[in-house]
């Protein structure tokens, strides 16, 4: 057999058979066989295999045993658990092929950055010895050198984990990702290397090391072939904008920015940003209008982006009609009522939009819960006009089986149900489900509130309505800075869901270095839940005005009443101690005979009442709605008090929604306040303007009149203030907005006509709806500061939104 193995390409040959053996080495050949008798075939076949079996048996007889298994070298693994994963066995054979396995097998744990073998001959055969070299065993991970993505960040993308042993492609695999998370924040030049350090025999750590670079900004952004709109008025409603320069200056001081990514390239908005910019020009009448996706190129420097957009806008289009199809519940003239949609105008698809939710809450109002409003735009390009068809699905009237609330575990079931505008076996009204949803967000004792309509018959829905719960109760301690109060102390307790039933009760104590305050309240919204209120206050304080000091005591008892869906009034009765004393040096009795004639003690009893139509879609933070009435107070001797007068104010607040979550607040305020009957009007009546209340920018009440020589306050007969608001949001999560205010305002002299030429100011301000409060931060400059008077003012405010 072995003479046969060596042979090169020999023949046998014979009458039957033919075999051609070709040696291809030591212990092997190939046989091609050529035979008349197949059974010939066979028998050398299986005598070749049987050769070949005996052949590996006699070899294993011949080959050494394994007479022990040793492992050396392992500190934090332990030998059971090495041994435990080595298939060899003492006793097995002993071969290179076997041994070469047990190497793989550790490398494969992933302990081990180097096995050894070594051999030993012994009685009976081999013993073996794997000598192994265990991995850097990571006891800490750490990001040294990011500033702009945090650590939190960062852990995020390592997919290598501490309390590990080293994996260098992990490591490798880590530091990758966390580049990218760079490059997607804009850092292009962002390196990061990981490094294992020492930090004693047994334990390593593994750093990243960050370099940051600087971040790659959009420089420019070309619209080739746009004529119909500006940069502007894409920049409105595009999330990719060019980089500002003066942002830079927001950037390092950390703080918030109306254009707080302008500049960064989002690659996950591009998509969107052409659909957004395709709506521009749809809203302008270019209904063909073409976008395409933009080229994005990237400076040498990786510090500059150029976004280019083509732009193919056609012509502007017409609208020739607008139809509707599909209805039967309305006449054609009840749709066309309140169409804002006319023929001849220039097409613009936001106010088909419009329509559509339009026609859907009429649907709604009428019970048709689940009506669809399909719009069809059909554009004659040759004439360039769109008619547009209004489809309407309108279904089935739909009635309200139940209503089923759920995840109050605190708030009673009433007063939930008392503040939803529809009842069981009503037809569903979507306008007002939208109104109970406001109602109920504005209770502030939800963190959430869903209410879904749910089809359970063909005619029929069950409203569920699911709120998730907020802690109603604050305590809070802390202090602030206002120009009336100077620096002061509060401490608060409130709890605006007393025993689930909606009770308002609240504690409040203030001390200041001008001014401290003692609070009682109590509250119930809705009188066995009725539309009226009841609100009784006992109350005390000590101000000091700088040129008198006011010490009032007094209670009210007050009643509301809801008058309609958005109309509320109310009532008081109200009686009052004060005293005035302690008058300025050299002001009595020749200057300011207005205070002095007032010094001592005095009493006011009589009424207040107010009258306000409010659709402000949320009380604490509105985006869309107004506010607007206003009081009249009426102080009477006939109640027992000395003061005679009357005081009335009109007060009116309009929000607009502007895009990208901001809005804009205007409000104009006038008071009066006469005296009757030849008698003064009381101190504590007249108007201070100036301050975070009134015009920001001013000391408190120096916005009106002051003593000329002393510039000390005394209060304004009159009062005329427009307040102008910007709004951006800068967390919705924190629930914190930036202002941007102008105020223009002035309190007038008791015999000062009131006019227009009022103190202007500007500023900026920060409001947080915090969990103990509403709180704001002004700072605003005095835009004509007359002699004495600061040019800018600091204010720090908590407990009410303006």
């Amino acid at each position: 057999m072995n003479s046969a193995c060596m042979m090169r390409a020999r023949d046998i040959r014979s009458r039957d058979i033919t075999i051609i053996l070709i040696g291809v080495g030591a212990s092997s050949f190939v046989a091609v066989i050529w035979c008349r008798k197949s059974q010939w075939v066979v028998l050398v076949l299986v005598l070749f295999s049987v050769l070949t079996a005996l052949g590996d048996v006699l070899a294993q007889a011949v080959a050494p045993k394994v007479k022990a298994i040793d492992i050396r070298g392992n500190k934090r693994i332990e030998l059971p658990a090495i041994a435990g994963r080595l298939t060899l066995k003492v006793d097995d054979p002993y071969t290179p092929e076997t041994v070469r396995g047990q190497v793989k097998i550790l490398y494969d744990t992933g302990f081990f950055e180097d096995v050894q073998v070594e051999t030993e001959s012994v009685a009976g055969g081999t013993a073996v010895v794997f000598v192994v070299r265990e991995k850097p065993f990571i006891t800490e991970i750490v990001y040294d050198g990011n500033v702009n993505l945090s650590d939190d960040k960062l852990k995020e993308k390592t997919t290598i984990k501490g309390q590990s042993f080293l994996d260098q492609q992990q490591a490798k695999e880590s530091a990758e990702k966390i580049r990218l998370a760079y490059q997607d924040d804009g850092y292009y030049n962002a390196q990061v290397v990981p490094v294992i350090q020492t930090l004693d025999e047994e334990r390593k750590r593994l750093t990243f090391f960050v370099k940051e670079g600087e971040k790659a900004r959009v420089k420019t952004v070309i619209f080739d072939g746009m004529r119909a709109a500006t940069k502007d008025e894409i920049f409105r409603v595009t999330a990719v904008r060019e980089w500002v320069p003066w942002y830079g200056l927001f950037t390092q001081l950390k703080l918030p920015s109306l254009v707080s990514d302008a500049g960064v390239l989002k690659q996950d908005e591009l998509a969107n940003d052409v659909e957004r910019i395709k709506e521009v020009l749809l809203n302008k009448g270019y209904l063909t209008a073409q976008v395409s996706l933009p080229q994005v190129e990237l400076s040498e420097d990786k510090q500059w982006f150029t976004v280019t957009y083509n732009v193919s806008e056609g012509e502007p289009f017409t609208v020739s009609e607008v139809g509707f199809r599909g209805y039967t519940v309305f006449e054609e003239a009840e749709l066309r009522e309140n169409l804002k949609i006319k023929e001849g105008e220039i097409f613009q698809r936001a106010k088909i939009r419009d329509e559509v939710t339009r026609l859907t809450d009429l649907y709604g109002s009428r019970g048709y819960a689940f009506a669809d409003v399909a719009p069809n735009v059909n554009p004659n390009n040759e004439e360039r006009t769109a008619s547009i068809i209004l489809h309407i699905k309108e279904g089935e009237m739909m009635r309200i089986r139940q209503i089923n609330i759920t995840g109050n575990d605190k708030t009673r079931d009433h007063v939930i149900r008392r503040e939803i505008r529809v009842d069981e076996q009503d037809t569903i009204d979507t306008v007002s489900m939208k109104r109970s949803y406001q109602r109920l967000n504005n209770l502030n004792f939800f963190e959430t509130v869903e209410i879904i309509p749910e089809q359970v018959a063909a005619d029929k829905v069950d409203l569920n309505v699911r709120v998730k719960e907020k802690p109603t109760g604050q305590f809070s301690i802390g202090g602030g800075f206002s120009t009336l109060d100077q620096l002061v102390a509060i401490a608060d307790i409130t709890e605006g869901n007393l025993f689930g039933e909606g009770y308002m009760g609240r504690i409040r104590g203030q001390l200041g270095q001008r001014r401290s305050i003692g609070l009682i309240t109590f509250r119930n919204p809705y009188l066995n839940d009725g539309l009226t209120s009841l609100q009784l206050d006992i109350y005390s304080s000590m101000t000091n005005y700088i040129s008198y000091m006011e010490r009032k005591a007094g209670a009210s008892v007050m009643f509301g009443r809801w008058l309609s869906e958005y109309v509320s009034g109310s009532i008081s009765i109200f009686g009052e101690q004060l005293d005035y004393s302690d008058p300025q040096a050299g002001l009595c009795p020749n200057l300011l005979p207005l205070i002095c004639g007032q010094l001592g003690t005095q009493s006011t009893t009589g009424f207040r009442t107010t009258l306000f139509r409010d659709t402000r879609d949320y009380y604490l933070d509105p985006r869309s709605g107004w506010r607007l009435g206003g009081g009249f107070d009426l102080g009477t001797p006939m109640l027992g008090g000395t003061n005679d007068f009357y005081k009335y104010n009109i007060d009116v607040m309009k929000y607009t929604p502007l895009p990208f979550d901001t809005r804009f607040s205007v409000r104009a305020r006038y008071g009066a306040v006469e005296p009757r009957n030849g008698t003064e009007i009381p101190l504590t009546e007249r108007f201070f303007v100036g301050g975070i209340n009134t015009v920001r920018g001013f000391v408190f009440g120096r916005a009106g009149p002051v003593v000329p020589t002393y510039y000390t306050i005394y209060g304004a007969a009159k009062q005329l203030i427009f307040n102008f608001d910007y709004i951006f949001t800068v967390s919705a999560d924190a629930k914190l907005n930036g202002v941007i205010f102008f105020d223009y305002g002035k309190g007038f002299d008791d015999h000062e006509p009131v006019t227009l030429s009022l103190r202007p100011a500007a500023g900026v301000e920060a409001r947080w709806i915090s969990p103990f409060g509403p709180l704001r931060v002004a700072y605003g400059i005095n835009l004509d500061p007359k002699e004495g008077e600061r040019k800018g003012v600091f204010e720090f405010t908590i407990g009410s939104i303006f």
